[in-house]
């Protein structure tokens, strides 16, 4: 049986790291792009890796492409220059292509982006139409950068993002060799989903931090309270908890303590920035769904 050919569009972190692992699993894998010193990095690991412009004449004989490009932020804006560069360069190659063929892009991006950008330079550039011609997904990565191969290796699920069934199914052939949860989803689910992946560790990450310096000007443990924290609080230890649509926090503890903690923080000199803006974004979901503490008494429920 012919082995599923891949082509990786971006040797970096993530791209690198994917090829590893699906050549371990058994697929043949080549890379396209990158700068000299990741290039070099990737001939001596034993893979091939050809220039962004190669290949462009018909012999292009993979079965599934990844883009994985950067996607940086500039001047406090996303740049997609790089995606929609590989989209473009990829769009060439599908134009000589007779076989059906799955693009997938693995890089972040901002909800839409697949099913616009990607998309639009894809049809353009090849004259073929995405879900006739070819197939396109979304395939966030939830690697930590110190471990990419390991958490490639050993992923604790994986998201497809597929334009259609057919898509999925064909992205789906490699995953069958993955033990973890596979779920399918829309394009955009699927850029979503990263981002508020992305965010919300980040969201976590600052307030631990916040309040790690009001505990060491108080010389306490704060080591200790953080790990009994994540014990006792609903939020750490019930995957559940806060992901419904319940709306804002209510009920007479949450909101109480909050602003008592606040108010004393303040008092004392403390900076508490994630907090106020928590309280700030609690009042106004309050506000906007006519929502009155005094009228809502139920607590927050898991």
């Amino acid at each position: 049986m012919k082995k599923t050919r891949v082509s990786i569009i971006g040797p970096g972190v993530v791209g690198y790291s994917l090829g590893q692992v699906l050549m371990k699993k058994g697929f043949d894998v080549n890379f396209f792009g990158g700068r000299e010193a990741t290039r070099e990095k990737v001939k001596k690991a034993g893979f091939t890796i050809f220039e962004q412009d190669d290949k462009m004449d018909g012999d292009y004989d993979y079965d599934i492409t990844f883009l994985t490009v950067p996607t940086p932020t500039k001047n406090e804006k996303i740049d997609l220059s790089h995606m929609e560069s590989a989209a473009l360069n990829m769009g060439k190659r599908l134009k000589k292509m007779k076989k059906y063929h799955v693009v997938v892009v693995k890089s972040t991006v901002p909800p839409g982006t697949t099913e616009t950008l990607v998309r639009k330079t894809l049809e353009k550039a090849s004259g073929k139409k995405v879900g006739k011609d070819f197939g396109l997904c979304m395939n966030p990565e939830y690697l930590r950068e110190a471990y990419a191969y390991e958490d490639t290796l050993k992923p604790w699920i994986i998201l497809i993002g597929q334009f259609d069934k057919k898509s999925g199914d064909k992205l789906n052939v490699i995953y069958t060799k993955f033990t973890c949860p596979i779920v399918r989803s829309n394009l955009r689910e699927a850029e979503m989903q990263k981002y508020i992946h992305n965010l919300y560790n980040a969201a976590k990450i600052s307030f631990f931090n916040e309040m790690r310096q009001i505990g060491k000007k108080l010389e306490m443990d704060v080591d200790k309270m953080f790990k009994l924290v994540a014990q006792s609080a609903e939020g750490m230890w019930n995957v559940n908890y806060g992901i419904k649509d319940f709306g804002p926090y209510s009920g007479s503890c949450l909101p109480k303590d909050t602003k008592a903690f606040a108010e004393w923080a303040k008092k004392n000199g403390h900076e508490i920035d994630v907090l106020t803006g928590v309280m700030r974004s609690n009042d106004k979901l309050l506000k906007k769904n006519g929502y009155s503490l005094l009228k809502k008494e139920k607590e927050y429920v898991l």
